[in-house]
């Protein structure tokens, strides 16, 4: 690549969309593993899809391999460039567009953070259901590049079912517009399906139309310490048959990783006894206050009194929900506390293995 194809890409964009040298940001060079790369020959910050199908166009006429970023929230450094690459970064493509409450659709440009969207919904009433300890700073279009799970599958699925329509920029700069608000689309070839979960290597993703739900008003959660792995998913069938559409979430830790994140990560409180071979979080969500807690704690009571709990706790605020919440969401800093963080960020191996969404 030489300096006359850099000249081109800045030609074709506004003036500061490319950055080269002392102007690369070492953000550029490590997601949330913190292992740093070489940098890349230069990274490209495009505004619009138009500068996006421009970049494209160019570098796969010129042969040149792209990098494209989000919000460097992954742990197996997939987002990380070479040095012979361009970054495309979609961080100022951030703005959430419509909320469209009569089609319970919003329209968010692919480097919106997931928490920008879920509160911009919220002002509204509505909620979209995708949530991520990352929340803050993971962008919608890498949640939908790696089809993200999420806390609430359970009840919502995953990102691949909340994505109504994409606008997407393939390899040679192409625009394919599909970004359909409607729901009940039964048209032919689904092709927004072929780029959830294509990591990219497909066509980068730059608009997408999201479903979005009514808020629930009320939310209670539990944590529940369990014996055994098969009574974890006896209380998930009892749950399920308990709360019904209730049940939000439902999350299992393993000893060592509840045990590990209340010891080594600042803050955190100790909502039940560390000595427990499972801990099980249930979230049971509704309009309803008073039969939402009434359901989780029959749903409890009946778990109890067959012995598939051992013992339980109920969240009696939004804060105390927060804190429980916060034991699964806090796997990332809790892998910093190793010293072996380092080798774990050069593989392919997350080190938040100690808990799993059911």
């Amino acid at each position: 690549m030489s300096d006359g194809f850099i000249n081109r890409l800045c030609k074709a964009l506004r003036k500061g969309s490319v950055l080269t040298g002392a102007d690369i940001d070492s953000r550029y060079c490590h997601d949330l593993a913190g292992k740093p790369v070489a940098q890349p020959r230069a990274v490209v910050r495009p505004r619009t899809t138009e500068d996006v199908s421009a970049v494209l166009r160019l570098c796969h006429r010129e042969k040149v391999p792209v990098t494209t970023q989000g919000g460097m929230t992954g742990l197996v450094r997939g987002a990380l460039p070479n040095p012979n690459e361009i970054v495309l970064s979609m961080e100022l493509m951030n703005a959430v567009e419509e909320v469209d409450i009569s089609s319970g659709a919003a329209v968010a440009q692919a480097g919106t953070p997931l928490q920008k969207i879920q509160e911009r919904v919220g002002q509204e009433g509505y909620m979209f259901p995708l949530d991520l300890g990352a929340r803050g700073s993971c962008t919608i279009g890498g949640n939908i590049s790696t089809n993200a799970g999420g806390n609430r599958v359970i009840r919502y699925g995953i990102t691949r079912d909340l994505i109504l329509g994409l606008e997407v920029v393939t390899a040679d700069g192409t625009v394919l517009q599909g970004l359909r608000k409607c729901i009940k689309n039964n048209t032919g070839i689904d092709l927004k399906q072929l780029f959830i979960g294509s990591e990219g290597v497909l066509g980068v993703v730059t608009r997408a139309a999201l479903r979005i739900f009514p808020a629930p008003r009320e939310r209670q959660v539990a944590l529940c310490a369990l014996p055994s792995f098969a009574q974890v998913i006896s209380v998930l069938g009892t749950a399920r048959k308990h709360l019904g559409g209730e049940l939000t979430a439902f999350e299992v830790m393993w000893n060592e990783y509840y045990r590990l994140a209340l010891e080594r990560v600042n803050g955190m409180v100790r909502p039940l006894p560390v000595d427990y071979p499972f801990y099980v979080l249930i979230e049971a969500s509704g309009d309803d206050a008073h039969r939402v807690h009434a359901d989780l704690e029959k749903l409890l009571d009946t778990a109890m009194r067959a012995n598939m709990i051992l013992d339980a706790t109920l969240s009696t605020s939004n804060a105390s929900a927060a804190a429980i919440w916060r034991i699964r969401d806090c796997s990332l800093q809790l892998a910093r506390t190793f010293p072996y963080a380092a080798r774990i960020a050069s593989t392919s191996v997350s080190p938040s293995t100690g808990w799993i969404n059911m």
